[in-house]
């Protein structure tokens, strides 16, 4: 769908407000804390690394409140687009990781802020393409009126999901833990927010195009974080957090559904792959980059990356990479400019700008 045609107002980014965790954890300390595990498991030191392209990725410190991080990223977002708080109309929080089931965590981000008291408030989730549906979902919102500028925020926190990997690991060290808990290991913490205003108070930012999407739901048990009964614990009643991915066949499902949706996007757009000039990609790490960008026709010179110092920061990983490509100069005015993102579910959302 495209949305930059007919008498409608057009959406802009404003501006991305980021929030990067303080704590590097390298995947060299994280191996020496699994180096018995390693040893067990026969496996050579550096292969985390080697395996996902990340050399490095961020935490949070203990105890660090997602709802502050965001609210923290969405200062940021207006400080930088001069935008008071209370012409925001809408707030949509697009995390995977949350505070509480409810109320809303948007909730939360937006006590700390001064909104307006008839804001719209509510949660998105669908993975790590929180962000992006989010986008869409605001842009629905200012093409129909209803409001003039939209915050979409995100925040991830990855420490604790990856130490109950590892303790996994040192626990029973055996390559049918390892394998679907190697994605987990790439996880990086931050926090994004996307503020998306209407051409009736701005056209100065990033215009926004059109968007395409694209499922497979047969493949949603491929990728799951989440709770489930403790085996091994005395009382049935005790429960365990958990995150399991089969890496290879999300790489081969998730292609699937990348080239089904890039096919409808460029229909959509009005676009060939060679007229796109930059892209930006959910960060997975260095095996899917390798897989998805020539499947789409894409050349690496064109798309930019941050996972091998940032990890892989879910929902986070489209905006703080597009916002640090900006301030780097690899986006430019006249751009044709694309966000990729594909979730586990399986889930796609594609994205066009024409930057400015």
């Amino acid at each position: 769908m495209r949305f930059d045609s007919g008498e409608l107002p057009t959406v802009h980014l404003a501006s991305i407000g980021i929030e990067i965790a303080p704590e590097v954890v390298s995947s060299s300390a994280i191996e020496d804390t699994l180096a018995p595990a390693w040893e067990a498991m026969g496996i050579a030191p550096g292969q985390l690394e080697q395996l996902t392209g990340v050399g490095e990725r961020r935490w949070w410190p203990e105890a660090t409140r997602i709802s502050e991080m965001a609210a923290r990223a969405c200062r940021n977002a207006l400080e930088k687009a001069d935008l008071g708080p209370e012409r925001v109309g809408q707030l949509a929080y697009t995390g995977v990781c949350r505070e509480y089931f409810e109320p809303a965590t948007a909730c939360a981000v937006a006590a700390q802020l001064d909104l307006a008291p008839d804001v719209a408030l509510y949660d998105v989730s669908n993975a790590c393409l929180g962000a992006m549906d989010g986008v869409v979902l605001a842009a629905d919102a200012i093409r129909l009126g209803r409001v003039d500028a939209a915050l979409v925020v995100c925040c991830e926190s990855a420490r604790e999901i990856v130490g109950i990997a590892i303790d996994k690991l040192l626990r029973d060290p055996i390559m049918e833990h390892f394998i679907p808990t190697l994605a987990t290991l790439t996880g990086g913490s931050g926090a994004a927010a996307l503020l998306l205003v209407s051409s009736r108070i701005s056209a100065e930012g990033p215009l926004l195009l059109g968007s395409s999407h694209g499922t497979d739901a047969r493949w949603h048990h491929l990728c799951r974080w989440g709770v489930r009964p403790d085996q091994h614990a005395a009382g049935a009643s005790t429960r365990i957090e958990f995150m399991e991915t089969d890496s290879l066949a999300v790489l081969k499902r998730g292609v699937e559904v990348g080239k089904r949706t890039w096919s409808h996007f460029l229909e959509e757009m009005q676009w060939a792959s060679s007229e796109i000039d930059r892209t930006i990609c959910h960060q997975v790490g260095s095996a899917h980059r390798d897989e998805i960008l020539p499947s789409l026709g894409l050349s690496a010179a064109g798309d930019f990356i941050t996972y091998p110092f940032l990890g892989n920061m879910g929902t986070v990983s489209i905006p703080v990479t597009a916002a640090i490509a900006a301030e780097r100069g690899f986006l430019g005015a006249g751009q044709k400019v694309a966000f990729l993102g594909i979730g586990s579910g399986l889930v796609c959302r594609m994205i066009g700008w024409e930057w400015r």
